[in-house]
C-alpha cells in the first residue's frame, strides 16, 4: 500500500474516533447540566479544555454557557478540534483514499459531512433542540462505525483504520482521565462521590459497567483500575494497547525490515507499563505522572509509526 493512502486512511480512523468521543461527551455534558447538579460547569470547563484551541480565559467564559460552548466545540472555524472541521477532514482523507474504503463507508462520511453542513442543523440547535442534534449526529457516528466493521475488507487498508482508531480512543482516555483527575487532587487514597466520577465513565460509556464490576465506595481507585487496566472495558487503556499491538503485528509481518523492529520495542515499553503494572504502581508513581508517562510513550510511538509508514514524515 502507498505510503499516503496509509496515512489517509489511518487518519480518517483518528479523526471520526475523536470527533465521536466529543459528540457522546457533548451529550452526555448537556444532559447532566440541566439538572445544574454540583460539577456541571467543571465538566465544560474540562471538555473545553481537551477540545478547544481558545485561551484560558476564553475557555472559563465558554464553561459557564452550556449552549455557547456546545456552539463553539461543533462549528467555531478558529477551533481546529471542532466536529465540523474534523469531519471536514475525514471527507478529505476518504475521498483521497476512496479506492480503499467501501462505497458504504464512503456514503456514511460523505453523508455525515452533509448533515454537519447543512444550516437546518444549526437553526434547530439555536431553537434549543440540542439534544435531538447530538442525538442525531451520534447515531450517524455509530452507523459508520457499524458500516466500517460490517463492510470494510481485512486487508492492510482496515490494518491502518483500526491501528488509527484505538491510537486515538486510548489517547482521549488518557486526556479524560487526566482531566478528571486534576480535579479530584490526583488522589487515590479518599474518594469523591461516584457522581463527580459519572460524567467521566458516562462519556466513556463505562458507567454500568463500573456499577456492576466494582463493589467497593473507593471510587477513585476504582476509577483508575477500570479506565487503565480493565480489559472487558473496551475504553481502558489496556485493552486499547493490546488492540494497538494485534494491528502493528499484522503491518509489520508484510513489512518487516531493521526499523519495524525498533518500533516493536516502543510498543513493547507502552505494553508492558501497563500490563506487568497494577494500581499500587499508580499509587507509587501517582496517578498524574502515570498517565503522562503513558501518553508520552503512545505519543513517541506514533511518531515513529508515522516516520516509517506515512509519506509526510
Amino acid at each position: 500500500m502507498l505510503s499516503r493512502l496509509a496515512d489517509s486512511l489511518y487518519w480518517l480512523s483518528r479523526y471520526l474516533e475523536r470527533t465521536d468521543a466529543l459528540v457522546r461527551s457533548l451529550h452526555v455534558n448537556y444532559a447532566l447540566s440541566l439538572d445544574r447538579g454540583e460539577y456541571h460547569t467543571q465538566s465544560w470547563r474540562q471538555l473545553a479544555l481537551m477540545f478547544s484551541t481558545a485561551d484560558s480565559s476564553s475557555i472559563e467564559q465558554l464553561a459557564n454557557d452550556p449552549q455557547e460552548v456546545v456552539q463553539h466545540l461543533i462549528y467555531d472555524s478558529a477551533n481546529d478540534n471542532a466536529i465540523r472541521a474534523m469531519v471536514t477532514k475525514a471527507r478529505e482523507n476518504a475521498r483521497g483514499a476512496q479506492d480503499h474504503i467501501t462505497k458504504e463507508v464512503w456514503e456514511r462520511v460523505n453523508h455525515l459531512y452533509h448533515l454537519i453542513n447543512n444550516p437546518l442543523l444549526r437553526q434547530r440547535m439555536r431553537r434549543n433542540d440540542t439534544m435531538a442534534v447530538l442525538d442525531e449526529l451520534g447515531k450517524e457516528l455509530i452507523m459508520y462505525n457499524g458500516m466500517t466493521d460490517n463492510t470494510m475488507p481485512r486487508n492492510m487498508g482496515w490494518n491502518f483504520m483500526t491501528l488509527g482508531k484505538f491510537t486515538e480512543r486510548c489517547l482521549i482516555t488518557l486526556e479524560f482521565a487526566d482531566q478528571h483527575f486534576e480535579g479530584a487532587g490526583y488522589d487515590l487514597t479518599h474518594s469523591l462521590d461516584v457522581l463527580y466520577w459519572r460524567n467521566l465513565l458516562l462519556s466513556l460509556s463505562g458507567y454500568e459497567l463500573h456499577l456492576k464490576t466494582y463493589r467497593s465506595s473507593q471510587y477513585n481507585q476504582n476509577v483508575a483500575d477500570q479506565i487503565i487496566f480493565n480489559k472487558q472495558f473496551t475504553r481502558s487503556t489496556g485493552y486499547c494497547v493490546d488492540r494497538i499491538g494485534f494491528y502493528l503485528q499484522k503491518i509489520i509481518h508484510v513489512n518487516h525490515s531493521e526499523e519495524t523492529t525498533s518500533l516493536l520495542k516502543l510498543y513493547g515499553r507502552l505494553y508492558s507499563k501497563i500490563e506487568y503494572a497494577g494500581i499500587d504502581i499508580v499509587r507509587e508513581k501517582g496517578i498524574h505522572a502515570y498517565l503522562r508517562e503513558l501518553k508520552n510513550d503512545l505519543l513517541h510511538f506514533n511518531n515513529q509509526l508515522s516516520q516509517l509508514f506515512f509519506s509526510y514524515a
